[in-house]
């Protein structure tokens, strides 16, 4: 062979077969039955499983969520509802107070004397955990009795910061009768007698409210918070300014 010749075409080597597993034939019904209910239980256990795997995985997110909302609402329990109850005593002495001063200046005699005159507390509350449930669709799997008191509960707390607001607003009014002016007019009389009834209003609102979310927070399971005794007594007797400097020494919960 000369050098120049090509090289032998030599053929390529043969690939190995495949195995192919064939089924085995099917000679009856009875066969094709068999083999058939083969696959579907296959099928079945393999959805039941994972449904079961993703059962266990809701369950355990709903009982973190549940925690953190329960958690959410005994603040706010504490914060303001418990709170406006125990002290609602308080309040209608402050309005008494209100009332009687008004009174004397409409008759135009000196007032009595007060004790301690501030608008109620208006704590926040909070829904921070709620709505963050809500968006990762946890509250999709709580049973239907229980979501549904949750959202009686949370769907009442805007109301609660427009009571308040409207409330303060009033207050603000008023706290010129710890130290009425001399020149003070029949409009500005008549204008703080308006703001007296707005205060009432909306403690009222406040208070009859706050003793139905406690209610709603019962029937969930969470049991009416004590509030405590020393801001309660310390709301109800300190000046102003002292108890404005006991609350910025306190931490919300």
């Amino acid at each position: 062979m000369a050098d120049s010749d090509p090289p032998p075409l030599t053929e390529p080597p043969e690939d190995p077969q495949m195995h192919i597993h064939k089924l085995k034939p099917v000679h009856s019904w009875r066969d094709f039955l068999r083999e058939l209910g083969t696959i579907v239980l296959g099928i079945i256990i393999a959805i039941s499983l994972e449904h079961l795997v993703e059962s266990w995985h809701w369950d355990s997110e709903v009982k973190i969520a549940r925690q953190a909302i329960a958690a959410e609402i005994t603040a706010n329990n504490v914060n303001l509802f418990a709170f406006r109850v125990a002290t609602a005593p308080c309040v209608d002495r402050k309005f008494s107070e209100a009332d009687a001063i008004l009174t004397a200046l409409e008759a135009r005699r000196k007032p009595g004397n007060i004790t301690i005159f501030r608008p109620p507390s208006g704590s926040l509350t909070r829904n921070s955990e709620w709505e963050s449930e809500r968006a990762s669709q946890v509250l999709t799997h709580f049973p239907r009795a229980e979501l549904a008191l949750m959202s009686r509960y949370y769907a009442q707390l805007p109301n609660f910061r427009d009571w308040v607001a409207a409330e303060g607003t009033a207050w603000q009014e008023l706290i010129i009768l710890q130290k009425p002016p001399a020149g003070i007019t029949t409009s500005d009389l008549i204008r703080l007698r308006v703001n007296l009834t707005m205060a009432r209003r909306m403690d009222n609102l406040v208070t009859v409210n706050a003793k139905r979310q406690l209610r709603l927070s019962k029937q969930l399971g969470i049991a009416d918070p004590a509030p405590d005794p020393v801001r309660v007594k310390n709301y109800c007797t300190m000046s102003t300014e002292d108890y404005r400097r006991y609350r910025d020494s306190q931490d919300l919960r």
